[in-house]
């Protein structure tokens, strides 16, 4: 295994092996992986560098305006 920076982590906060498990999630109930992955994750990444803690409001209104978009 080669060593560096885990790009999937720079991304989205989340190491490769549990991305592979939100995106099996995402298949077994036919969802997009790689909307859920623009949409809720990367921001959520974003957010959390920015503030460091972030409060339950904070994730939930990230979810919420993502939703909002498929509406």
């Amino acid at each position: 295994m080669g060593k560096g920076i885990d790009s999937k982590f720079v991304h989205y906060g989340i190491r490769m092996e549990d991305l592979a498990t939100i995106e099996a999630i995402c298949a077994k109930y036919d969802l997009d992986a790689d909307w859920i992955k623009e949409n809720i994750l990367r921001q959520y990444h974003a957010k959390r560098v920015d503030v460091i803690e972030m409060s339950d409001e904070d994730t939930e209104a990230i979810i919420k305006n993502a939703i909002q978009q498929i509406r």
